[in-house]
């Protein structure tokens, strides 16, 4: 089998365009920030990303007037170490070129289950346009010698920096030569995908209908100690859910301990935040009800088995209307404003995550939120490069 991962062909932003150029994920921006892009001849999800509906030969001259305008910069043939900062958290890695070949083999470790559907719509948008500018992240068990390698480059200015409407801070260094084969070299273990399960199926779905066995597109490859895991909440919307009725089938299963809107929420494994309509509580699973092996265990299954399904009656969590995921990033209750109630699980482990895909199975639907996430147009790719 090839390389598992190896320098490529591709574009980053100029520090002074960053900022128009990439658009951080949609679901962790406000209904301004989203704003503030839109029309913006520069951004790579306006002018080129999978709403966009453009052609290969529109994508094309996209790319080439921002490369003659100075507004992109090549970086090819070499990786990128990058680098993201927002507030407290901070993360670094590499991206590179990973082998769809590999994905395909089990080298690229899967944890989720992919939407037939979703994928049909990517796979088509790279068909159409030919360009990959929404790099995947990927996980790997910590190797001392990837992070002194990442360190030592980290450690000049960077070839690009910039700050996104969001507030995160990204550094880009572009690494050529043996250096950049060296880095990937040192990367020789599984892979295990964090976000962006969709996009690498429906690269690898191209690359096997194309005829092309030893295709690659870059991810973002990180140790897994650079990562913080957060939850998504489950919220439910439902205007005849009936508060006393729920507090109490909840009290006869669980421990629910009311509490300040402040202090709803999980401290350790098992347990939850919850809001049933203008109440706040803290809910622990006993431990008769917890399963002795690991994917019963996970709080996303917990909840599902003991709760969604029973009380609430919501038996197909991807199908079922009351239902919408929402990620635990600042204000959980202003971002679940409008439902009737919302459970938030404790994070999970990226050990437990890891575990689950060495076995082959897959998690629940929105079980866990990865940072670092990789923005829109942070690394541009045409998937024709070689």
């Amino acid at each position: 089998m090839t390389d598992l991962l190896q320098p490529f062909i591709g574009y980053i932003p100029a520090s002074d365009f960053g900022r128009r150029v990439v658009g951080p994920p949609s679901v962790t921006l406000t209904d301004d920030q989203k704003a503030a892009a839109t029309g913006d001849p520069l951004s790579f999800r306006q002018s080129a990303g999978r709403k966009a509906g453009c052609s290969s030969d529109v994508a094309r001259s996209w790319l080439g007037e921002l490369l003659n305008d100075g507004v992109l910069l090549e970086t090819g043939p070499g990786v990128v170490v990058y680098r993201q900062e927002a507030g407290d958290f901070a993360a670094q890695g590499v991206i590179a070129d990973v082998s769809l070949d590999a994905y395909r083999a089990g080298g690229v470790k899967r944890h989720e289950k992919t939407i037939a559907k979703t994928q049909r719509k990517m796979a088509e948008y790279m068909r159409t346009t030919r360009l990959y500018g929404n790099p995947a992240v990927t996980a790997f068990p910590p190797k001392s010698e990837v992070e002194a390698a990442i360190n030592g480059h980290t450690s000049r200015k960077a070839t690009s920096t910039f700050t996104t409407v969001d507030g995160i801070i990204h550094h880009l260094w572009h690494v050529g030569g043996d250096a950049a084969y060296e880095l990937c070299r040192h990367i020789d273990t599984d892979l295990y995908i964090t976000d962006g399960h969709h996009r690498l199926a429906a690269a690898a779905l191209v690359a096997s209908e194309e005829g092309h066995p030893e295709a690659r597109i870059p991810v973002g490859v990180f140790s897994a100690n650079e990562f913080r895991l957060r939850s998504f909440a489950r919220c439910i919307t439902d205007p005849e859910l009936d508060t006393t009725a729920t507090i109490t089938e909840l009290q006869r299963g669980f421990k629910l301990e009311e509490v300040a809107i402040d202090e709803a929420f999980p401290r350790s494994r098992y347990e939850f935040g919850v809001k049933i309509r203008d109440e706040y509580f803290r809910l622990r699973i006993p431990d008769d009800q917890i399963p002795t092996d690991l994917y019963g265990t996970l709080n996303t299954n917990l909840i599902q088995d003991l709760i969604l399904g029973p009380v609430f009656g919501i038996t197909h969590p991807r199908l079922d209307k009351r239902l919408r995921f929402v990620a635990n990033l600042d204000d959980l209750d202003e971002s679940c404003e409008k439902a009737d109630a919302w459970f938030l699980p404790f994070p999970l482990e990226l050990s437990d995550v890891m575990t689950i895909a060495n076995s082959d199975r897959t998690m629940p639907a929105k079980s866990t939120w990865f940072a670092p996430k990789l923005p829109s147009g942070l690394v541009i790719r045409p998937l024709d490069e070689s």
